[in-house]
């Protein structure tokens, strides 16, 4: 799998932009791939569009998303061809205290959100039966969104490992997430948010320290939070015929 990134912001250099993707190429290749036990996924930034193979899929780094409620940051989206692209808006995070590539809320640790969730969950079609009558949508950086980690000087997301899809998993000994915050399935940290089903029903839930101007991120028509919810609309949706 390759991912490649371009720079499309007039808020981001393409100094950043390469540096940030160097970072998320290393967290995919030394975390991220290990943990899921998978293939790791390239990571490349590519300065002219042309450049990137047509086999490749993409992120861009863009200022602003069209179409999109205020604040939301970023989406990955899959075309009839099979091919995944996202984007990721850098003026957000910067309009509320975030910087490039470093700290909470960085533009990095959203590229490197939406890279993890592309290389780990592609489709946007996972879900895990938490074994209690809810089952869980797979976006391994949601509940752990806060707070960050550095690679190479760089923050990146943090995000869960599969135990944290286990019900049965041993609370005493799994590792439920790369920054060991979390001990127990299904949890979230005071940053983090997930999606779930529940009695018929889809429900959000975010931790206390989820700030507001992210929650508004969720609910584009192109968030990868919606179209779980539309999944779920259709699961729980009453069969006929």
């Amino acid at each position: 799998m390759l991912i490649a990134i371009l720079n499309q912001s007039s808020l981001v250099s393409n100094e950043d932009a390469a540096t940030m993707t160097q970072a998320i190429a290393a967290q995919v290749r030394l975390d991220a791939a290990p943990l899921w036990d998978r293939a790791p996924a390239a990571v490349i930034f590519y300065t002219n569009p042309k450049d990137v193979p047509a086999t490749a899929h993409g992120i861009a780094l863009v200022d602003t998303i069209k179409d999109q409620p205020k604040g939301v940051l970023g989406f990955h989206t899959e075309d009839q061809g099979g091919k995944l692209w996202g984007v990721v808006a850098t003026k957000p995070e910067l309009d509320n205290g975030g910087k490039a590539t470093t700290g909470d809320w960085s533009v990095s640790s959203v590229l490197s959100h939406e890279v993890l969730e592309m290389f780990i969950d592609p489709n946007c079609n996972l879900w895990a039966n938490d074994g209690h009558g809810k089952a869980y949508s797979f976006e391994v950086c949601d509940p752990v969104e806060a707070p960050t980690y550095e690679v190479n000087g760089v923050s990146v997301s943090n995000f869960v490992t599969p135990a944290w899809f286990d019900p049965l998993s041993d609370h005493a000994t799994a590792h439920y997430d790369k920054l060991d915050k979390l001990h127990a399935p299904f949890s979230i940290l005071r940053g983090g948010y997930v999606v779930y089903e529940s009695a018929g029903a889809e429900h959000q839930q975010s931790g206390d320290e989820f700030p507001a101007w992210r929650k508004e991120m969720k609910s584009g028509k192109l968030a990868r939070t919606r179209r779980r919810l539309k999944q779920a609309e259709a699961l729980l949706a009453p069969k006929t015929g």
